[in-house]
C-alpha cells in the first residue's frame, strides 16, 4: 500500500517553450507534475526511472524506506537493500580547500560559539546509503541524497511506519506544507559531495533537510574516465532539486523555499546554483545525465517539465568566479611579497611579476563589471589601492571588526600591538580599518598565504583544472584572464628567471587560443554566478534566487574578499535581497558565530 494517497493527477508538463523551443516558464500557482508522469520519458537511464527516480514506487516496492532517528526526532528516507535492511557508509571526512592542503574549518568560530553541523553526528561516522537523483549513474556515492525530515510530519502506523503526511502537525512554527527545506552540498575544494550526516539543529527548527552529492573534478566512471566536468555540479544539484519537487507526495516541505547551502568550492556551486534557476543552457547537460523531465525536441532543442531554481543561497567563503580567482587574488596580495606575503614554494622573479600584471588586470575586471551600491553609486578601482571599490572592501572589513567589538569579542587596542597604522577610531568608539596591507600584516594573515601564482589555474594544472575540459581529458587551463596577459606580455615575461615556455605555451593554447578554448571557457561561464547575474558572456539570468547570503571570515587565506562581495553586489543589482558580512578573525569555513546573525535566524526571517 502507497505510504501516501498521490495529492494530484498526471499532468501535462508546465512548459512555455519560447521562440527557440529551449526556454522553460514555470507556472509559480501550480504544482509540478507527480515524477509518474516523466519517468518514462527518461531517455539516458542505466538504472529504472520507473522504480527509484519515483519515490512513492521506490518505497512500495521496498527499494527506498523512511528510517527513524535513535532519538526518533527525524526520518530519513535512505536506500535498502534486498533483506529490507539500510546499508550503511562511512562518511567520508570533509572535503579540503581549494589548495588540497587544509581543511575547511566547521562548527566552531573564532569567537568559540557553535555553528555549522550542530550535534547529528560526526564527520567520519557511519551515514545510510542515499536515493538517486537522476538516471545515467556514473557514481553511485555522488548521485544520491539523503532526505532528513522531522518525525512530527508523518503519519505512522503502531510499528513506527511512516503511512502519510500530517500536514497539520507543527515544528518551530512550520507544518509539513510550509517548512522551508534546507539544501546542502559538501563541494568542498570543488571536490565531488556525497550526502552527509543529519544536522539535528535543522531538524530542530522545523526544516527539512536535504545533503546531496554532486560530481566534481575528482569523480570517474568504474573505467577511470572523468565524469564530474562543468557543469556537472549543477546537473547534480538541480537534479535534486526536480526530484524533491516531483516527489512531493512523499517528501514534506516548501519546494518554493529551498534554501542552499555550501562551504568553499561548495559555496561557489549554491553561488551559481542561486544564479542559474532554470537556465536553458543547462538542459542538454541534464538531459545526458537522465534527469527527470529534461526532454530533446526534434529540432535539437530541450526542455525541462520542472523548474529548478532555488528560493535562496547561502555562500560561505566561495571559490568562485572562478576563470578571474587568480587575478583577484593577485590584487589581494600584490603589495605584500616584501613583507612575508609569499607562498610556501616562494616567488620567482617570472611569478613575482605575473603577480603585479594580475593584480592590474582585476583593477580592469573589475571596472568591466559596472558594479553598483546599494545607492547606485558605482564602485570601481582608480588604482591598485583606491577607488569606490576599494573603499567598499575597506569597509567591509571594518564592519566586521565593529560587530564583534559589539559583542565584547575583541578590544583591538589589546589585540593588536601598532594598530594605528592601520586602524582608526571615532569618539563614538566604531573602528575603521584604512590601509588593506596593514590589515593583513598586522592580524597576522601575511604570514599565512594559501596560493601560489596562479593558484586556482595553476601553471602543472594540479588545482581545480580538473573540472574542466572533455572527460577525454585529465585536466586543463580555463582561465582565460591569465592566459590573456601571459600572451600580451610574452616577451618581458619569458625573459624572467622561473619562466617555463612549455607551460606558458600550454596555458595559452589550452585557455585562450586553441580549438577547445571556446567549449572550455561555456563550462567556466555556466559556473560564474557573478556574470551569470550580470548578464555576461551571452548568459541570463532567468529565475535566480530571491534571497542572497554570503560569508566570508577575515583570516581566509584561500580567496579575496572581493570574490564573495561580487556575488552579493551583482544579485542586489538585479533587486535581490542580498546580505553580506566578513567575520572577523574567521578562517576559511562556515563557523561564522553570531555576530553577524546566523544562518539559521536568516532562513526564519526570509520564510516567515
Amino acid at each position: 500500500m502507497k505510504i501516501a494517497t498521490k495529492w494530484m493527477s498526471v499532468l501535462l508538463a508546465l512548459t512555455l517553450v519560447l521562440s527557440l523551443g529551449t526556454l522553460t516558464a514555470f507556472a509559480a500557482e501550480e504544482a509540478a507534475p507527480d515524477a509518474s508522469a516523466y519517468v518514462d520519458g527518461v531517455e539516458n537511464a542505466n538504472i529504472d526511472p520507473a522504480l527509484y527516480l519515483d519515490y512513492s514506487a521506490a518505497i512500495d516496492a521496498g527499494v527506498y524506506q523512511w528510517i527513524l532517528s535513535d532519538d526518533g526526532s527525524y526520518y530519513t528516507l535512505a536506500a535498502v537493500n534486498e533483506e529490507g535492511e539500510a546499508d550503511t557508509t562511512v562518511e567520508a571526512e570533509i572535503n579540503v580547500g581549494a589548495n588540497n592542503e587544509e581543511t575547511v574549518e566547521t562548527n566552531t568560530s573564532a569567537s568559540g560559539e557553535a555553528s555549522g553541523r550542530g550535534s547529528g553526528g560526526m564527520f567520519g561516522g557511519a551515514v545510510y546509503e542515499g536515493v538517486y537523483m537522476n538516471a545515467n549513474i556514473t557514481n553511485e556515492s555522488y548521485q544520491t541524497m539523503l532526505i532528513y525530515v522531522p518525525a512530527a510530519y508523518f503519519t505512522t502506523d503502531e510499528d513506527g511506519n511512516v503511512t502519510g503526511i500530517d500536514h497539520d502537525a507543527q515544528v518551530g512554527g512550520y507544518t509539513a506544507d510550509t517548512a522551508p527545506i534546507v539544501f546542502a552540498n559538501e563541494c568542498g575544494g570543488w571536490r565531488s559531495s556525497s550526502p552527509r550526516s543529519c544536522n539535528t539543529s535543522y531538524i530542530e527548527q522545523g526544516f527539512v533537510y536535504v545533503t546531496a552529492g554532486a560530481r566534481s573534478r575528482d569523480a570517474v566512471d568504474e573505467d577511470g574516465v572523468p565524469s564530474g566536468k562543468a557543469p556537472t555540479q549543477m546537473v547534480d544539484l538541480k537534479s535534486g532539486v526536480i526530484e524533491l519537487r516531483a516527489n512531493a507526495d512523499v517528501i514534506p516541505g516548501d519546494t518554493d523555499r529551498i534554501v542552499s547551502i555550501g562551504t568553499s568550492g561548495g559555496g561557489e556551486m549554491s553561488s551559481a546554483f542561486g544564479a542559474s534557476g532554470n537556465m536553458p543552457e543547462y538542459y542538454e547537460y541534464m538531459y545526458e545525465s537522465g534527469v527527470l523531465g529534461v526532454t530533446k525536441n526534434e529540432d535539437g532543442t530541450y526542455v525541462s517539465a520542472y523548474p529548478d531554481n532555488i528560493y535562496a543561497a547561502q555562500c560561505y567563503c566561495p571559490i568562485a568566479d572562478i576563470e578571474d580567482a587568480d587575478i583577484a587574488y593577485a590584487w589581494w596580495w600584490v603589495d605584500l611579497a616584501d613583507d612575508g606575503g609569499v607562498p610556501r614554494a616562494g616567488l620567482t622573479d617570472f611569478t613575482r611579476r605575473l603577480q603585479e600584471l594580475e593584480a592590474d588586470a582585476f583593477v580592469e575586471y573589475v571596472n568591466s563589471l559596472g558594479l553598483t551600491d546599494a545607492d547606485g553609486n558605482a564602485l570601481a578601482l582608480d588604482g591598485l589601492r583606491s577607488g569606490s571599490f576599494y573603499d567598499a572592501i575597506l569597509q567591509n572589513i571594518s564592519d566586521a571588526l565593529n560587530a564583534m567589538v559589539a559583542v565584547g569579542s575583541i578590544d583591538p587596542e589589546t589585540a593588536y600591538s601598532d594598530y594605528d597604522s592601520w586602524l582608526t577610531q571615532d569618539e563614538d568608539g566604531t573602528w575603521h580599518v584604512i590601509d588593506l596591507r596593514g590589515f593583513m600584516i598586522g592580524t597576522g594573515l601575511v604570514n599565512n598565504r594559501n596560493k601560489a601564482i596562479p593558484g586556482f589555474d595553476t601553471m602543472d594544472k594540479s588545482a581545480e583544472n580538473n573540472a574542466f575540459g572533455t572527460s577525454d581529458e585529465t585536466a586543463v587551463h580555463y582561465s582565460a584572464s591569465v592566459a590573456q596577459i601571459l600572451s600580451d606580455n610574452y616577451e618581458e615575461l619569458s625573459a624572467l628567471d622561473g619562466f617555463n615556455a612549455e607551460q606558458v605555451d600550454s596555458y595559452i593554447e589550452e585557455a585562450l587560443t586553441g580549438s577547445g578554448a571556446e567549449y572550455i571557457a561555456e563550462q567556466a561561464n555556466l559556473m560564474n554566478a557573478t556574470e551569470i547575474l550580470l548578464g555576461y558572456d551571452g548568459l541570463t539570468a532567468v529565475d535566480p534566487a530571491e534571497h542572497w547570503r554570503v560569508r566570508s571570515g577575515t583570516a581566509d587565506q584561500h580567496t579575496s574578499f572581493s570574490i564573495g562581495f561580487n556575488i552579493c553586489t551583482a544579485a542586489q543589482a538585479l533587486g535581490l535581497d542580498t546580505d553580506y558580512h566578513l567575520v572577523w578573525n574567521m578562517g576559511h569555513g562556515s563557523n561564522e558565530g553570531s555576530s553577524t546573525g546566523t544562518f539559521i535566524d536568516w532562513v526564519n526571517e526570509i520564510c516567515a
